[in-house]
Parts: structure tokens; sequence; C-alpha cells
């Protein structure tokens, strides 16, 4: 699983055994293929979660999933 603590709250990219799964604060807010694709819609600011997407230009996230705490279950 992957952690991004940001002010709007803590976004996690989480495996299922199928796909990936975005989440904020526990709210699922897309699934995708890959953790990479889910990284990017954070760092693009198009998350569907609207507090952190308005942020877009104001407040930056990480850039790659790189940059995400990587925390193994």
């Amino acid at each position: 699983m992957y952690l991004f603590r940001s002010k709007v709250g803590t976004f996690c990219i989480c495996w299922d055994g199928i796909r990936w799964h975005l989440a904020v604060n526990g709210n699922v807010l897309d699934v995708y293929d890959s953790p990479i694709a889910a990284a990017d819609n954070v760092y693009l600011h198009v998350t569907g979660y609207m507090p952190w997407d308005r942020l877009d230009g104001i407040i930056d996230g990480p850039t790659d999933l790189s940059e995400w705490n990587f925390v193994e279950i």
C-alpha cells in the first residue's frame, strides 16, 4: 500500500488482488490497473475529490509513485 498525507486528507493506493484502489480518508475514489495511474491522478489533481482537486496550482502532490510512502501490510 502507498500513502500520501496531504492537507486535506490521507490518500491511499491499495491492491485488492485484482485492481488498485485510490482512496482518501478510507473512501474509495476510483480503481486503476496500476498504482502509477492512481498516483498520476493525484499529481494532476484529477481524483474526483474536490477538496484536493481544487488545490491544483496551489499545493503540489508527489510527482510520481516513488515519492509516496510504501507500507507493507
